[in-house]
């Protein structure tokens, strides 16, 4: 029999078993605790309802638990939705930003196929003047040029009505992201409060002897 633990002797403490559980679930982390609330809950039911046949010591580790349980039950899903909301809306900013570089990319490329365009019917005005004889197939080619221009200006207009509709998005999501950001700032306040507790839990169990090791 241990000196300073004498209730820890085999046979004595009914509630070992339970206790060794929960120290060894403590090991997890904060996440993790989160993630495997309900095992964590029943393991802390279980202590508690030996709360009347408990030492000093493992009525204060039952205390720190059963706190840490009310603050994973009030605060860990508003944590985990909050970090989830926040890595969805990363993502989808991130799949519009690149959108809006491959449309400016796509619309640089078609405004130098427009310069091209307009250098290419330039050069053909000139040799319609220095070249009457040859004045029908030159027209007949202007006008293809201009039906080219036409094209490759219904596709700029129609890549700048895209390039709108994506900075509108991205300024949306801009907007999105500030009850996020403060949702966040109050999830790490709850987190880190939760992570306290869970150090506490740590310490208490740590002074509950040997007997309860997981």
């Amino acid at each position: 029999m241990s000196p300073k633990n004498p209730s820890f002797e085999c046979g004595q403490s009914p509630a070992s078993p339970v206790i060794k559980r929960l120290r060894r679930m403590l090991t997890l982390g904060t996440e993790d605790l989160m993630d495997d609330f309900g095992e964590f809950s029943e393991f802390v039911k279980e202590l508690n309802d030996y709360c009347w046949r408990l030492t000093k010591e493992e009525k204060r580790f039952l205390d720190s638990v059963l706190r840490l349980e009310k603050e994973l039950k009030d605060n860990a899903s508003f944590v985990i939705a909050v970090e989830n909301v926040k890595e969805c809306h990363a993502e989808v900013t991130e799949a519009v930003d690149s959108q809006i570089e491959i449309t400016k990319e796509t619309m640089g490329v078609q405004e130098e196929i427009l310069g091209i365009c307009f250098n290419e019917e330039r050069r053909v005005d000139g040799r319609l003047a220095l070249l009457n004889k040859e004045m029908k197939p030159l027209v007949k080619r202007k006008r293809a040029l201009q039906g080219e221009i036409r094209d490759d200006v219904v596709k700029l207009i129609s890549r700048r009505h895209s390039l709108v509709d994506l900075l509108d998005k991205q300024n949306e999501l801009r907007e999105d992201l500030k009850p996020i950001e403060e949702n966040m700032v109050k999830a790490k306040r709850v987190k880190r409060a939760l992570e306290e507790m869970h150090r506490i839990a740590v310490a208490d169990a740590g002074e509950l002897g040997s007997s309860t090791m997981p």
